[in-house]
């Protein structure tokens, strides 16, 4: 349980569709409540595949909400639960998560107390309304389906008597032309419910026209109890779908009709059904949802199938007609309501269809195509989608997802794909045996090159039970990397065929230093990339800045917060808490230069097996806003506010290299050198700067930087060390490596860039190491396992001077700073930042923004993102303590002063001449500008 405040409620309001609270909304004081968590479910549907929803065996329902002023429901003191399935079926169980209050009793308590107990005594009478299909076309006629049965274990069911229901159904659509609907159909009938599933079919003799249709039914228990039934369908509607324009992808936004468009998103699959929604689509729900989310600001919705997908397509090629029709009545209410889908396929490994090989087997792609062609297909001409291949892509067996690196599964495809792709790779045999230390016995030939198990590869320094060839391992997950991007070329071609304006994607996770397929690689197949934001909550904004590519938008397409607890079990963070994260997560997207982030997910989802799935979302269960909602609408309004501002950003001097051959090899070290350039950089120096892959470095002479970094990288491909190299010589930047510079690819010691820095040789380091930077020394010190785990390079004659000294040489028309000791891997920042301010004055950088106050604290982040009209500022805090902050805008002289509370974000957005167009929660945050300053 988590506690609920009451701060943001005004007055009480009952549940509409169960109205047990009906004239008793005063019963209880507004006051502090408490949120149930439900764990309803140890079960499955298909235990086979990660994600999978289980039975929905309760149902849980606010009976009292709590309001705000502006109509939001933000509490719910009042919660039921109805047990349908398994152990407690027809149970129902009413909880009142506060005290009752002293006048309670006088406000005829006990007579309401009495009558729930009635109600919850009765036991579940389970009623469903549902069409045959979610969309009907022209002139079909539809159908409608009336399901009842008596659950409970008390009463009249219990006798096995029958208990009359009457039911008063209506549909009527929606008219374009008037305010309001018009009612064509309505029927009454009159059933009796017993223990055993009765189900009536309503034919409604109406030849369906385009638009919405609403159906709704009053149901009526001879003993009094009343509920409301909610259903939806469509009429299909091609002109709808087919209005406006398809979105574009720009290098660092999206743009919608003229304008950008920033992402303030949601995933959405339903709050009733969560992801069985294709399978029991409600479009009522989806409607009322989906105009909420509008409300709070939200532009943009991510969806799709995340598993079943063989309940979709059983048999190759052959679709369900029900399924597809569901999503296009999905993709016509999203519309109705101005949103922006991403529709997504797979998730983490595409499914195979009877083939062996995920990615690779011929059956299993072809199958692959046709399902995802059978889905675009009818949507040709709808204008508000985008597609997303995977989510969370693993390489390739599908039963080891999630897997630190990639893992084989043994198939003839894969074995045949990768001797082709080692010599294409490496042209000669005896080049592959080089370098992977193998003799001719070992590897006569390339199809000989077997596939490297985990456990067949030394990742340790300490890895030596048994003789293992670990430098095969950069090989496998490049081609793991290759192979993704083929499978991605060809299902996006398919996508292409069918609608060329279409945009395309694929949804990966945290795997940057992971080494499963990265944005900087699968980039050159699809229109975005896209990071899901989890885990690393350290981490934020080097997420974000190594998965933004230089020519294409980054989407933070999935961010929310992971459940974690005491060691007693509760619950260790507070609503408040998650706020301020999911709030850092949105800040640090735009931060980075992406083009915005979609919050996972809407409503929560607890017809899983998994405690952490009942924790995560923006409403509760019980269908109440979390204060993490406020994001959600703060963001959207700042964002509808200032998006006619994200046009021409002006790109960052400083460039990092990501060290990929490192990061991909068995020895990496680039997810700690980066992250720990990304802390010394952007918080203690206050420097933004963007990502490159060392694998594609054109950008750097496309777009060029005053200053690159290639941290403690150790092992770097010779052809883009050689290119960069070239970059530094034709730019004029200047290149600071840090680190052994003559380490190829496979970790064999060359005399790359001897005519520049000398001859060199290998060295190890000690605990205890000394740098001199600038004419000062500083201490490095490299504790525990680091001394083992990383070199440094010496002259290979010069005599002790005492300190390992930074070389400073020019290159062509720029510059080469070469620090000779990895001091990224070091355990001190002092030699950092110290090593980057010598840096960075070398290159001749100049900041955007000068901190007169609250820069040199620890946790403090801020940057300016300029654009052709103005500029937008990002300030977020993961300090201890509420801290002043005032800055001075380098080109404008504006100064800036406002509160940067603890673990909060502020944003604003100024004009070219520096006065403020825009604040991110402007009745919480007061800006003070100077703007003659």
């Amino acid at each position: 349980m988590l506690r609920v405040s009451a701060e943001p409620v005004a007055r009480h309001a009952s549940h509409a569709d169960i109205p047990l609270f009906a004239g008793q909304e005063a019963l209880l004081d507004v006051a502090d409540t408490w949120n149930l968590v439900p764990h309803v479910t140890k079960s499955s549907d298909l235990p086979h595949q990660m994600g999978s929803a289980g039975p929905m065996d309760a149902h849980v329902y606010a009976l009292l909400k709590g309001m705000s002023a502006d109509g939001r429901e933000r509490s719910a003191p009042v919660v039921l639960w109805e047990n349908t399935k398994g152990d407690f079926a027809g149970g129902r169980w009413l909880f009142v998560n506060q005290p009752l209050g002293d006048a309670f009793a006088a406000r005829g308590g006990w007579a309401a107390l009495a009558g729930w107990a009635r109600f919850c005594a009765r036991g579940v009478t389970e009623l469903w309304l549902k069409p045959s299909y979610a969309v009907y076309e022209a002139h079909e006629r539809p159908l409608l389906r009336l399901q009842a049965q008596a659950l409970g274990r008390g009463g009249a069911a219990a006798d096995g008597l029958k208990q009359k229901w009457t039911f008063d159904l209506r549909v009527e659509r929606e008219t374009k032309d008037q305010d309001g609907t018009e009612e064509p159909f309505r029927l009454t009938l009159s059933e009796k419910v017993g223990r055993e599933l009765d189900v009536w079919r309503i034919p409604v003799p109406l030849d369906v026209q385009s638009g919405f249709y609403r159906a709704s039914c009053r149901a009526e228990s001879d003993n009094g109890e009343v509920r409301y039934l909610r259903q939806g369908f469509w009429g299909a509607d091609p002109a709808l779908l087919a209005e406006g324009a398809p979105i574009r992808a720009g290098r660092d936004y999206f743009e919608q009709d003229g304008r950008p468009l920033p992402i303030v998103g949601m995933t959405y699959m339903t709050s009733d059904v969560a992801r069985k929604f294709l399978f029991l689509p409600n479009v009522s729900v989806w409607d009322r949802d989906m105009a909420q989310m509008r409300r709070a600001g939200i532009n943009w919705i991510r969806t799709g199938i995340w598993t079943a997908y063989r309940n979709i397509m059983q048999v190759d090629g052959h679709v369900s007609e029900d399924a597809l029709r569901a999503i296009d009545a999905f993709l016509l209410t999203a519309k109705k309501h101005g949103l922006q889908v991403t529709f997504t396929f797979f998730s983490f490994t595409p499914e195979t269809w009877e083939g062996v090989n995920p990615y690779l087997d011929p059956r299993s792609v072809e199958a692959q195509k046709r399902f995802i062609r059978s889905i675009v297909g009818r949507h040709r001409e709808t204008k508000h989608v985008d597609w997303d291949l995977i989510n969370e892509p693993s390489m390739f067996d599908p039963v080891r997802i999630f897997s630190d690196g990639p893992r084989s599964s043994r198939d003839p495809f894969e074995r045949a794909a990768f001797a082709e792709w080692l010599e294409r790779r490496h042209g000669t045999i005896d080049r592959l045996r080089e370098r992977w230390s193998m003799t001719p016995g070992e590897l006569p030939d390339f199809a000989s090159a077997a596939i490297p198990e985990p456990e067949q590869i030394n990742f340790d320094v300490q890895d030596m039970h048994s003789g293992k060839k670990g430098t095969r391992w950069l090989d496998y997950a490049l081609f793991s990397m290759d192979m993704h991007n083929r499978w991605a070329r060809e299902l996006v071609a398919t996508i292409k065929d069918l609608c060329p304006d279409h945009l395309a994607t694929v949804g990966q996770d945290e795997a940057l230093g992971a080494q499963r397929p990265s944005p900087f690689f699968y980039g050159e197949e699809v229109d975005y990339t896209t990071v899901h934001s989890w885990w690393l909550n350290d981490q934020l904004l080097w997420d974000g800045v190594f998965a933004k590519t230089a020519d294409k938008p980054n989407v933070v397409q999935e961010t929310g917060i992971m459940y974690v607890e005491t060691p007693e079990g509760l619950a260790k963070r507070s609503e408040q808490e998650l706020k301020s994260l999911l709030e850092r997560k949105y800040a640090y997207a735009f931060a980075a230069g992406g083009a915005g982030a979609i919050h996972w997910i809407w409503n929560t989802n607890f017809y899983m097996d998994n405690a952490n799935e009942s924790h995560i979302g923006a409403l509760r269960a019980d269908g109440t806003e979390k204060p993490e909602a406020d994001v959600s609408y703060d963001f959207g309004a700042f964002i509808e506010a200032s998006r006619d501002l994200f046009k021409g950003r002006a790109l960052e001097d400083v460039a990092v290299v990501f060290p990929y051959t490192n990061d991909l090899s068995n020895r990496k070290l680039a997810f700690d050198a980066t992250t720990k350039l990304t802390r010394v950089l952007s918080y203690e120096l206050n420097v933004p700067f963007r990502g490159v892959s060392e694998y594609d470095l054109k950008p750097l002479l496309e777009e060029p930087a005053k200053l690159i970094v290639l941290p403690s990288a150790h092992n770097v491909d010779d052809a883009a060390f050689a290119q960069l190299l070239d970059i530094v010589g034709r730019t004029g930047a200047t290149l600071l490596v840090t680190g052994p510079a003559g380490l190829d690819a496979y970790w064999r010691h060359t005399n790359r860039l001897a005519e520049t820095l000398g001859a060199r040789k290998p060295a190890n380091v000690v605990r205890e190491e000394r740098l001199a930077v600038g004419g000062k020394r500083y201490p490095v010190s490299y504790g525990s396992r680091r001394i083992a785990q990383v070199a440094k390079e010496v002259p290979a004659d010069a005599a002790d001077s005492g300190a390992d000294v930074m070389v400073d040489v020019f290159y062509g028309m720029g510059r080469i700073l070469w620090c000779p000791l990895p001091v990224e891997l070091n355990d001190r920042v002092e030699p950092i930042a110290a090593l980057y301010e010598h840096a960075l004055e070398t290159a001749g950088y100049k900041p955007a923004l000068e901190w007169l106050e609250g820069g040199g604290l620890p946790g403090v982040y801020g940057r300016k993102l300029s654009f052709a009209d103005g500029a937008l500022y990002v300030f977020v805090s993961e300090y201890a303590y509420d801290t002043p902050v005032r800055v001075k805008d380098a080109a404008s002289g504006a100064t800036y002063s406002f509160l940067l509370e603890r673990e909060r974000s502020v944003l604003f957005a100024v004009d070219r001449e520096g006065r403020l167009t825009a604040v991110y929660r402007p009745g919480e945050t007061t800006v003070q500008t100077d703007v003659g300053a």
